[in-house]
């Protein structure tokens, strides 16, 4: 494949270099319930904005909204009562802000909202904390309406509103005064949903440690007016540019059909553009980080090739990357739509592609965060255990299935390795449930939300099959882009597609796994407890002579054995695994076991002794937690130890030459 053209242009010689980005849908691709209007005033000095426009909210639902919900996400870091930093101790992240002063705080203010050419709305406004009663916490605002908003409805809203950046906490924030990352900056709705229990309401939680974010589709106009200095990046496609007198420049950004907005400014950017079919690719990069750029661009091009192929395509013209300096890295490392944010340090080598797969991990999010809209606050899960899943695949796709993460002197491990080590490696697998919503999630978040929803998702690809696995998604992703599926829709399709393809081969659906691996704490463990070969003897000792005597046999062995091997399930989940048997004469037998009993015996007479067996030989059974009790073998094995003695004196050796050089 031809190696892309990768190079630095100005801000103001991109649609010269690449052409116009056209953000519209026609028709459109979700229902757009709600819309954005903003004309934004950005103040760097004061780390704020303020902000002029119009929230729109079209009424989808068959009964009348009453009130206004909005996410006011920036009051999480206006004081330590909030739900996101109480109980913290003042140590949060590695940092302390107990003794922070006054201007590293951030916060949001609605200053007024009104009916459009109605009634203001803003003296009856008030905060609410439907998830955890926390009086002091301001992150969620209720506005009630003079007027419902009846069903087929549109209503329009003026909506001004002031916000303040606090110092880097967790993504929106400041750092040594120019950077800047916007994210969850404005008052935004949340989703007017059909609740499991039957009843419309809003379902806008507050903003816990723990979750994420939860919004509906609509379109964005976004107009911000900065110092001409900075190097801005957004959601969405700049429509126009235009130089004001006092050194401002004023920028318009627009995307339709989209679940939030984000924007970051920094003077010290490096430009890098590129264009993958029809999509223009913006990395935004400190000088010091460039060395990257060709990873950055290289990887999310992969990663728009292989999810075109095996999910569906990428309709927006438009992916922004920013990947901001070391000392707003805790900006870093997010989702937004059409926009992500990175992170790296100088000079990653290139054998540890931790560069890669983090930018591989944030663009599928395009997909599962974004396309299918899932609920990250209560089923994180269906967001990230997919998003590493696809990760695992595409980096082991194009750098190699056990190199596909690490390839560095001699050491090498594959993306999906990783995974699965993150959730088996853990000290007690079992400790929580990936079901449970965010706020209530325990401080093994990645291991269980992550890594082992992504290993449970390998475990049914090598079980139904790459063609089956790929249907499975596409008809998810397919049936639920632009609306707001939960984990029982993904059941569903899975239980569809799989049925159709196999039948009742792994039982009547595949409920048994997803209440188990999602819904419950149950760990997969087989092991081979024990092989036994015992001799077989002629008759020997004493037999009745029929006339109520014994007659003395003298008996020899013979050349046959009673073989067994003896199989355990440790674990509460059940698979059907192979068990592989390998006999002294180097003949093999492969038994089916369906793993319903907890012990399991396969006997043999034969005049070859076994000497080993291996349950699970493929590894199609990446959800067991404990690989090395699937084998056994009576012949002493030297090759691995061998292999990891060399790798040890290999690096013994680089430690010495290098504690040499610098003595």
């Amino acid at each position: 494949m031809k190696k892309a053209l990768i190079f630095s242009i100005s801000l103001f010689g991109f649609w010269a270099a690449f052409g116009q980005c056209d953000p519209y849908f026609d028709p459109p691709k979700s229902s757009r319930p709600t819309s954005y209007v903003m004309d934004v005033q950005y103040d760097l000095a004061k780390k704020s904005v303020t902000s002029t426009g119009q929230v729109i909210f079209k009424n989808n639902s068959p009964v009348p909204v009453t009130e206004l919900h909005f996410y006011m996400y920036l009051n999480a870091f206006k004081n330590m009562g909030s739900t996101f930093l109480k109980g913290s101790g003042g140590n949060i992240f590695d940092q302390n802000i107990g003794s922070r002063g006054e201007d590293t705080w951030g916060w949001i203010r609605v200053d007024n909202i009104a009916e459009q050419n109605g009634a203001n709305l803003t003296a009856s406004m008030h905060y609410i904390q439907p998830t955890d009663s926390n009086p002091d916490d301001q992150s969620v605002l209720l506005v009630p309406l003079k007027r419902p908003v009846q069903p087929g409805e549109t209503a329009i809203f003026d909506l001004n509103f002031t916000a303040k950046l606090p110092k880097l906490i967790a993504r929106s924030g400041w750092s040594k005064d120019d950077y800047a990352l916007w994210v969850h900056w404005f008052p935004q709705l949340g989703v007017w949903q059909l609740e499991p229990n039957g009843q419309w309401a809003w379902n806008c939680h507050q903003f816990f440690r723990m979750t994420e974010f939860y919004g509906d589709f609509g379109n964005y106009d976004v107009t911000i007016t900065a110092p001409s200095q900075l190097v801005m990046g957004a959601s969405g496609c700049l429509m126009s540019e235009e130089k004001l007198p006092n050194n401002l420049t004023r920028r318009r950004f627009v995307v339709e059909d989209m679940i939030d907005f984000a924007w970051v400014a920094y003077p010290g950017f490096q430009v890098f553009e590129d264009k993958w079919q029809h999509v223009n690719i913006r990395l935004l990069i400190p000088p010091e980080h460039a060395m990257h750029a060709q990873r950055y661009i290289t990887a999310v091009k992969q990663s728009l090739e292989y999810m075109t192929k095996h999910v569906g395509p990428y309709p927006f013209a438009s992916l922004t990357m920013a990947d901001p300096p070391f000392h707003a890295l805790r900006s870093g490392m997010m989702e937004y739509p059409t926009f992500i944010t990175l992170g790296s340090f100088w000079n990653s080598p290139t054998g540890i592609r931790n560069v890669e797969s983090l930018a591989v991990h944030e663009f599928v999010h395009q997909y599962f965060m974004m396309m299918v809209a899932s609920n990250e606050k209560e089923e994180a899960w269906l967001d990230e255990g997919l998003v590493t899943y696809y990760e695992d695949r595409i980096i082991d796709h194009y750098y190699g299935m056990k190199t596909g993460y690490v390839d560095f002197h001699g050491y090498q491990m594959g993306n999906r390795e990783l995974s699965r080590n993150e959730y088996t490696g853990m000290k007690n697998p079992k400790e929580d449930h990936a079901a449970r919503p965010g706020w209530e999630s325990t401080g093994r978040h990645k291991g269980i939300i992550y890594s082992k929803t992504a290993t449970m998702l390998q475990t049914l690809q090598a079980l139904v099959g790459d063609e089956v696995m790929d249907e499975l998604i596409q008809t998810y992703f397919e049936r639920w882009r632009f609306k707001h599926p939960r984990g029982t829709d993904f059941f569903a399709v899975a239980n569809e597609v799989v049925g159709n393809r196999h039948g009742k081969k792994f039982g009547e659906n595949l409920d048994w796994l997803f209440q188990g691996v999602i819904a419950g704490t149950n760990v997969c463990d087989y092991a081979v407890a024990q092989i036994d070969n015992l001799a077989n003897y002629t008759a020997h000792g004493l037999f009745d002579d029929g006339q109520g005597g014994f007659i003395f046999k003298s008996g020899q062995l013979t050349s046959d054995f009673t073989a067994s091997v003896t199989l355990h399930r440790l674990g509460e989940l059940v698979f059907p695994v192979e068990v592989q048997i390998n006999f002294e004469d180097g003949s093999t037998k492969t038994e089916l076991w369906d793993g319903q009993v907890r012990t399991k015996v396969f006997e043999y007479q034969t005049r070859s002794k076994i000497e080993s067996a291996h349950i699970d030989p493929a590894q199609k059974i990446t959800l067991d937690i404990d690989l090395n009790n699937n084998s056994l073998t009576l012949k002493p094995q030297t090759t691995v130890l061998w292999k990891y003695t060399l790798k040890a004196v290999f690096w013994m050796q680089n430690v010495m030459q290098t504690v040499g050089f610098l003595i």
